[in-house]
C-alpha cells in the first residue's frame, strides 16, 4: 500500500513538473522575445529620452536610451551648418578684440602694441587655417564613410548617416548583445542553482536516512558562472561609458572643445594649451569614432566563433528535460546515476562552457582588448598632431588614468 501511494505522489509531481515546464518555457520565449524587441529599438535609437517621466521603467534600454546627442554632425551634404556657429562666434570674438588692440596701438602710436597685434592675427589666420583642415578632414572621411556605406546591406551602416552616429549603432548593438547574453546566463546560473540547493535523501525509514546534495560537486562551476555574471556586467557598464563618451563628442567637441582651444590660442601664454586641447580633439572627432567601425568590423568576423546563447538556452530548457525534473522529481533522477551523468556532461555542462566562452569574448575581446585599442590609437594620433605643431604633450599619461 505504501509503495502504491508514493507512486501516486511522484506521478502527480510529474504532471505538476509538466505544467512547470510550460509556464516557464513559456516565461523564457516571452523574455528572450521581449529583450530582442528592446534591443532592436535600441540600437536602432526609435526609443529616446526625455519623452517625459514614466511611472514605471519599462526597460532596461531606456535608462540608456541614445537621446538627444546634440545637432546634426558634419555630412558630405551640409558642409556649413549650426553645428560650426560656436566656432565661428568665437572666432569673430577673436578678431574684433585683435581689431580693438590694432586700433588702440594706432592711437597710442605703439609699435609693439602694433607688432602684436599683427603676430596676433597672423596666429589667428593659422587657427582658422588649422579649423578649416580639420573640417576638409572630417568631409573626406565622411565622404569615404558614405561610398562604403551606399553598397552595403548592413544595418548600421544603412541607418546612420554620420560616422560618429554609426559608432554609437554599434555601441549600443554590444549593449544590447551583452545584456541578451548575460540575461540567458543569469538564467542557467538560476537552473543550476535549483540543483546545487536542492538536497537529496534516502534509506529505509525516517531515522535511518541519508542525505546528501550536489552543492560541492557543483561548486566549482558556480564560481566561474558567477564571475563570468560578474565581470560581464562591468563589460556592459563600460559599453554604456563609451554610449555616453561618443555622444558627449558629438555634442560637445564643436560646441565646446574646439571654440575653447581657439580661444587659447588667441593669448600667448596660453596658445600650447590651446594647441594641446585642438590637437586633441581632432583625434577625437576622427579617429575615435572610426576605430568603433573597425571593432565592428572585427566583431563581425569573430561572432561566428561563438554560440547565439538564446538559441543554445532554448534547446537546453526545451529539449533536455531539465523542467520535468524540478521538485521532488529532481531526487529519483539524481538517484539514477545513469540518467543524471549524461544528462549534466552532454546537456549542462557543455552549454556551460558555450556560455562562457561567450562571456570569455565580450569581456576579453569586446570590453578590454578592442576599447584597450581604440583609445592607444586616439591619442598617439592626438601626440603626433601636437608633435606637427612643435607642441610637447604626453597624452599617453591618461592611458594611466583609465
Amino acid at each position: 500500500m505504501k509503495r502504491i501511494v508514493l507512486l501516486l505522489l511522484l506521478a502527480s509531481l510529474a504532471f505538476s513538473a509538466d505544467n512547470d515546464e510550460e509556464a516557464f518555457g513559456g516565461f523564457f520565449e516571452e523574455t528572450s522575445d521581449y529583450l530582442d524587441e528592446q534591443g532592436s529599438d535600441f540600437v536602432d535609437a526609435t526609443h529616446t529620452a526625455g519623452q517625459g517621466v514614466l511611472t514605471t521603467v519599462h526597460s532596461v534600454y531606456d535608462t540608456f536610451g541614445p537621446g538627444q546627442c546634440g545637432d546634426e554632425w558634419i555630412n558630405s551634404e551640409d558642409v556649413i551648418g549650426m553645428w560650426l556657429a560656436p566656432s565661428i562666434l568665437v572666432g569673430l570674438i577673436v578678431v574684433f578684440g585683435i581689431a580693438i588692440l590694432y586700433m588702440l596701438a594706432q592711437l597710442f602710436s605703439s609699435p609693439q602694441l602694433i607688432q602684436i597685434a599683427k603676430d596676433e592675427m597672423f596666429q589667428t589666420g593659422i587657427t582658422f587655417l588649422r579649423v578649416w583642415w580639420l573640417i576638409g578632414i572630417m568631409v573626406a572621411g565622411q565622404m569615404w564613410y558614405s561610398v562604403s556605406a551606399s553598397g552595403t546591406s548592413d544595418d548600421i551602416y544603412n541607418n546612420n548617416e554620420s560616422m560618429i552616429d554609426a559608432a554609437m549603432a554599434f555601441a549600443r548593438q554590444m549593449v544590447s548583445d551583452m545584456t541578451k547574453h548575460y540575461s540567458m546566463l543569469l538564467i542557467y546560473n538560476m537552473i543550476v542553482h535549483t540543483i546545487y540547493s536542492s538536497t537529496m535523501w534516502f534509506g529505509v525509514t525516517w531515522r535511518a536516512m541519508y542525505s546528501f546534495n550536489l552543492g560541492p560537486v557543483l561548486k566549482p562551476l558556480i564560481d566561474i558562472v558567477g564571475s563570468a555574471l560578474q565581470f560581464l556586467s562591468l563589460g556592459l557598464s563600460s559599453w554604456m561609458l563609451h554610449i555616453v563618451t561618443l555622444c558627449l563628442l558629438k555634442k560637445w567637441v564643436w560646441g565646446l572643445l574646439i571654440p575653447v582651444s581657439i580661444l587659447l590660442r588667441a593669448f600667448p601664454y596660453t596658445r600650447n594649451g590651446g594647441e594641446a586641447l585642438f590637437a586633441l580633439s581632432f583625434a577625437l572627432a576622427v579617429f575615435y569614432p572610426f576605430m568603433f567601425l573597425f571593432d565592428y568590423e572585427v566583431h563581425k568576423v569573430m561572432q561566428n566563433n561563438i554560440v547565439d546563447a538564446k538559441n543554445a538556452m532554448s534547446n537546453f530548457i526545451h529539449e533536455s528535460g531539465i523542467l520535468a525534473v524540478f521538485g521532488s522529481v529532481l531526487i529519483v533522477m539524481f538517484l539514477m546515476a545513469g540518467v543524471f551523468i549524461p544528462f549534466f556532461l552532454g546537456g549542462a555542462l557543455s552549454l556551460a562552457f558555450e556560455l562562457i566562452r561567450g562571456a570569455v569574448y565580450y569581456i576579453v575581446i569586446i570590453s578590454l582588448l578592442l576599447p584597450f585599442l581604440n583609445i592607444f590609437v586616439t591619442l598617439t594620433a592626438a601626440k603626433e598632431i601636437a608633435s606637427f605643431v612643435r607642441v610637447d604633450v604626453n597624452f599617453m599619461s591618461f592611458l594611466k588614468i583609465i
